[in-house]
């Protein structure tokens, strides 16, 4: 479990800061005002861990505790989902903006997914130990996590009085990338535990290799259409992406095992599974092993409604989707208001099928030639933690050149 989103939180909690410009725009939350970015530095970064089951508290033992407490594990067994989903991104970078149409970026970005049915998950997350006597199955497992670093530049495409279309392109490279997707997965514990009984049915596993996997182009596009003065309409693209793999295997197996003494877990980052198993099993693997060339990664689509109710406040609604709706699919209402020249806040509730309830709260600050932005997801997860499913934390600061 520890594997699964340890990295990502620590790297966009201690790695997300950034710069801003004075004006008569806000630069962070401009949904309402887009191209707000004059000539300037930014620097941002954002993290984010959702679920539709497990509980923030998990998360929090996940950074800082060997085990997982007795009442955030039983938080998770009581809940009543079929599924467990979760997602976990995290990003930084820094930009250069030449002006409002032109900026050059870096940006290092990294994200895990699992979704799986309930009981699959818990035996993964805690062992097959509960489980002696039983089969446990799950319809369905996908498994995903990748670290792309991109370098690029991003520019205004067509600028008219109704429509405006931006977009980024960068070349990146691939670390970390690891995927498992099955039809169908079956584990049997023997009740003395001494013998595993596995019966595998459409399994593709891509293991991670140490250092950079591979390399190619990601991109991002948006189109702003305003239909008046109170409606926009925006469409978002996000990592429009294709790499070439410099040396990965996938293994393809519909088979059945039964093994002595062998662990599972299919979240081990540091050991292949070959590992796991002796020289009659390792045949069978070797022989459906094959080597993968190419990947694409999840893309995100988001469409957005913006209300423009005076001269100081916007309802912004949106639906999103990750990889079509294969890693998550998420709605949102949010009130965006500019308090004064200063002070701009954004207020959002939303939910999602790998995220569940989402509040957030955001704040953007400017003084001088400096906007400083903060924004978090879910406040009461210091509350209640157990009683919540996704926290996040969003920190950037604009500097006008």
């Amino acid at each position: 479990m520890k594997t699964v989103y340890s990295f990502l939180l620590l790297f966009g909690l201690f790695s997300s800061i950034a710069v801003y410009p004075q004006s008569n725009n806000f630069f962070f939350l401009n949904e309402d005002t887009p191209n707000a970015n004059k000539k300037g530095i930014k620097v941002f970064g954002d993290v984010l861990a959702g679920s539709n089951s497990l509980n923030t508290q998990m998360y929090t033992e996940v950074l800082i505790k060997p085990t997982f407490s007795k009442s955030s594990k039983s938080a998770f067994l009581d809940g009543n989902h079929t599924r467990t989903n979760l997602y976990v991104s995290g990003m930084c970078g820094v930009e250069y903006h030449l002006d409002t149409a032109r900026y050059f970026f870096v940006r290092n970005t990294g994200f895990q997914a699992l979704s799986s049915d309930k009981d699959f998950s818990e035996l993964m997350f805690f062992g097959n130990s509960p489980f002696r006597g039983q089969k446990v199955a799950t319809n369905g497992l996908n498994y995903l996590q990748a670290n792309t670093l991109s370098v690029g530049v991003g520019l205004d495409i067509f600028n008219g009085r109704k429509l405006k279309i931006k977009s980024s392109i960068g070349l990146s490279v691939l670390n970390n990338y690891r995927r498992v997707d099955a039809n169908k997965l079956e584990l049997y514990t023997a009740t003395d535990g001494a013998y595993l009984d596995v019966n595998l049915d459409g399994v593709s596993i891509a293991e991670a290799n140490p250092g950079t996997q591979g390399a190619g182009l990601s991109a991002d596009i948006s189109l702003d259409y305003h239909a008046n003065e109170s409606n926009t309409i925006s469409l978002t693209v996000k990592n429009i992406n294709g790499y070439h793999l410099f040396d990965n295997q996938e293994i393809k197996i519909d088979t059945s095992f039964i093994f002595n003494g062998a662990p599972f877990d299919v979240f081990d980052m540091e050991t292949s599974i070959v590992d796991y198993l002796d020289s009659t099993f390792n045949e069978t693997i070797n022989r459906n092993t094959t080597k993968t060339n190419t990947v694409v990664l999840p893309t995100q689509i988001k469409l957005k409604w913006t209300y423009k109710l005076n001269a100081r406040s916007s309802i912004v609604s949106s639906f999103e989707t990750i990889s079509a709706g294969k890693f998550g699919m998420y709605a949102q209402a949010a009130l965006l208001k500019a308090h004064n020249n200063n002070l701009k806040t954004k207020t959002s509730l939303g939910y999602g099928n790998f995220r569940g309830f989402v509040w957030g709260e955001f704040v953007e600050y400017r003084a001088n030639k400096y906007s400083f932005c903060l924004g978090v997801n879910n406040l009461q997860a210091i509350v209640v933690p157990t009683k919540t499913q996704s926290y996040g934390l969003s920190v950037g600061l604009f500097k006008e050149l």
